[in-house]
């Protein structure tokens, strides 16, 4: 349905501004007066920011409000108006609006949401319809809560392992960007202009930093946009994709992205089981989570192989690239009646084990980075030394 901007005097002579969804904007006008609006102005928004993302803090706050509200007694409409009074992120005041319109014209909650793909995937619609059917929105919205949090988790994990590599980098990045473009310039001219005599190496590197300082501007320039649009790039699915592709052959990070897939799988899998989410959907949905290209291969031939009556192990040891012990735990929990459980505990294990990884793959690059910055000062104090120790070797042998 379109999206509209309207302004209305409430019964107070108060002035209200909000945006709402409808199939026209008779009937939105019609629904305001039935709230007791009156309306001044309604305009439809052209460009509706269905396309935007919620932060992960927002969207985790957006659950847990609902949940206590819902918990504490007040209806989901109740709920939901309470929130857009109180919100300030301008995406959420869109959805809580458009969830509030949509909800007094009989659509459901998972409809709406299913709206808005880039901000909800199929996990949390799915997730939410299922809590509709059960009558069980409160806990639906806190256990969405809870598994987003443990999401974001491991992405900090991850995240806070990688900033010391990250700063070392851009750090000996930015020496090497002064020096090359900057100082040793400087340097070649003083001695070009003296006449001074230099060694072929110590010639040829002036006069590359000498002609390239020249243009240093415009190549500092095109370097940042090709470096900011490479960063966009690989916030695609094609750029996340081909990236993957290029750091999955190194053994360390192939395993830790493993552990990544089989974590995230376990645990949105396990949700939805304790949802009540039919077992082929609730597969499908998190054999979609995963990013390792062995695994997603497999995972529609999986699904049909469940989907014609094969136990869930049996379809995952037949591809023959999942690890045994996911299968032996899917075994074990098939046969106790509990694979939600045991796909609960699983995930933790394998959170616990990428936190590890991360740790062991930290250690490891502490060490290179400090003989990388070893190499790098001794280039840069070899790139001015060396210059003046021709320059003073020549003076003397002419004296």
């Amino acid at each position: 349905m379109p999206l509209y901007t309207y302004r209305a005097v409430t019964q107070n002579k108060d002035t209200s501004q909000a945006t709402a969804s409808a199939s026209n904007k008779d009937e939105l006008a019609r629904e305001l007066v039935s709230q007791g609006l009156t309306p001044i102005s309604i305009k439809e928004v052209k460009k509706i920011e269905r396309n935007g993302k919620l932060p992960t803090v927002e969207k985790i706050s957006f659950c847990r409000y609902i949940s206590t509200m819902l918990k504490s007694g007040l209806s989901l409409t109740e709920s939901i108006s309470v929130l857009a009074e109180e919100s300030k992120h301008p995406l959420t005041k869109k959805i809580l609006d458009d969830l509030k319109f949509g909800i007094n014209h009989g659509q459901t909650l998972s409809t709406i949401f299913g709206h808005y793909p880039n901000t909800f995937d199929k996990f949390f619609v799915t997730l939410v319809k299922s809590g509709e059917i059960s009558g069980t929105l409160s806990e639906t919205f806190e256990h969405i809560q809870e598994e987003i949090r443990a999401d974001h988790s491991l992405n900090q994990t991850i995240q806070a392992a990688l900033l010391y590599p990250t700063v070392v980098f851009v750090a000996m990045l930015g020496i090497g960007i002064l020096m090359f473009f900057f100082i040793l310039p400087q340097i070649g001219t003083v001695f070009f202009n003296l006449n001074l005599p230099l060694n072929p190496a110590v010639q040829l590197l002036f006069t590359v930093t000498v002609g390239l300082s020249t243009y240093k501007y415009l190549i500092l320039g095109g370097a940042g946009v090709t470096v900011v649009s490479l960063a966009a790039f690989l916030q695609t699915k094609l750029g996340k994709k081909i990236s993957l592709a290029l750091i999955s052959p190194i053994p360390v990070v192939r395993n830790l992205i493993k552990q990544i897939d089989m974590a995230r799988f376990c645990r949105i899998f396990s949700a939805l089981l304790q949802s009540g989410v039919p077992i082929t959907q609730a597969l499908e949905i998190s054999l979609s989570s995963l990013s390792f290209n062995n695994y997603l291969n497999s995972s529609e031939k999986i699904i049909e192989q469940v989907s014609e009556g094969k136990t869930i192990s049996d379809a995952f040891k037949g591809s023959k690239v999942f690890p045994s012990l996911l299968i032996q735990m899917l075994s074990a929990g098939e046969k106790s009646g509990t694979l939600d459980s045991t796909l609960k505990d699983l995930g933790e294990f394998y959170a616990e084990e990428v936190e590890n990884g991360v740790k062991k793959l930290t250690q490891l690059l502490e060490p290179l980075l400090m003989l990388g910055v070893g190499i790098g000062v001794g280039i840069m104090v070899l790139s001015v030394i060396t210059p003046i120790y021709s320059v003073v070797s020549n003076l003397q042998a002419t004296q």
